[in-house]
């Protein structure tokens, strides 16, 4: 007996997925994605492309017209957005004269964001009903969250996969249209934390440290004030070192751990290898190394 119609459906072609920078070959691959990377749909994944792959490369023509039914509603629903949007601005010109962020860059809604990825996890079966009900009920979640929020979850995902690059976009993104009054110093400062560690992950530690001190110019934790002093010495001389350290009225034990706990780690050779190939390379040449980095992990 034959098991072939038991393996999943293998695509000649793969889809690249820009958020993770990594391709896929089936329609379980797919659903693994969608179902643990939540706060990563967008516009990479609903779109005509996926679509047209789902149709062209796993031959599943019965999902890709739901799809592409899916993806007509939602378009026509981003349009009727942004003219509502457009025409109270009209209406309003104190408002602005632009129309809402959402509306202006075409969003995809959380409820039609279901819509959309519902028929792709009914399809490979991919689900039971418990793991749909869960899936429903943070997709709920989510849904009720500030744009804002939206975007640093993202960038939060990205620092525990560790894609560095892309999270200081994210971070970036944020911080550029901040506004403080909506969101508080508290969510600032966990942005301003969380982009330090980024920028740790890519070895500029200068940049890291400038992130944790805003953060703690913010929020004025032990933890943030650890780190900021952690990164000084990884990037300072040892004079500029130590009047870092008077500047900012360091603890004199907690320099004392920092400095055995870096000395550990400047002796690691892995450390030492990354650090001089990181630091030699401009934002550019980091986000193009990255790119390599995550197509040698994917299948060829």
């Amino acid at each position: 007996m034959s098991y072939d119609l038991c393996l999943p459906r293998q695509a000649n072609q793969p889809y690249y997925i820009e958020n993770i920078r990594t391709s896929i070959y089936s329609l379980e691959e797919l659903c693994f994605y969608l179902y643990n990377n939540i706060c990563l749909i967008d516009e990479s994944i609903i779109n005509e492309k996926l679509c047209d792959w789902i149709r062209d490369e796993l031959h599943l023509t019965r999902l890709y017209r739901q799809l592409y039914e899916q993806l007509e509603k939602i378009e026509t629903a981003k349009e009727r957005t942004a003219r509502a949007a457009s025409g109270s601005a009209a209406r309003h010109p104190s408002a602005g004269s632009r129309p809402q962020e959402g509306a202006r860059k075409g969003k995809v809604p959380e409820a039609n964001v279901a819509s959309f990825v519902f028929p792709i996890f009914r399809e490979a079966g991919y689900l039971n009903g418990q793991e749909m009900r869960d899936f429903q009920d943070k997709m709920a979640k989510l849904e009720v969250q500030s744009d804002e929020m939206k975007q640093k979850l993202r960038g939060d995902y990205l620092v525990r996969e560790k894609m560095y690059a892309r999270a200081v976009w994210v971070y970036r993104q944020i911080l550029k249209n901040r506004n403080p009054g909506k969101l508080g110093s508290q969510f600032y400062a966990a942005v301003w934390n969380n982009l330090g560690t980024a920028y740790a992950g890519l070895f500029r530690f200068e940049e890291a440290a400038e992130c944790f001190q805003e953060s703690y110019h913010l929020m004025k934790t032990k933890e943030t004030f650890r780190k900021y002093v952690s990164a000084l010495p990884l990037f300072l001389s040892e004079e500029e070192y130590q009047l870092r350290l008077i500047e900012a009225k360091a603890d004199e034990y907690l320099v004392k751990t920092i400095q055995e706990y870096n000395a550990k780690l400047c002796q690691d050779p892995e450390f030492l290898e990354r650090k001089e190939k990181m630091q030699g390379l401009t934002a550019d040449e980091v986000l193009e190394e990255l790119k390599e980095q995550y197509a040698r992990s994917t299948r060829t």
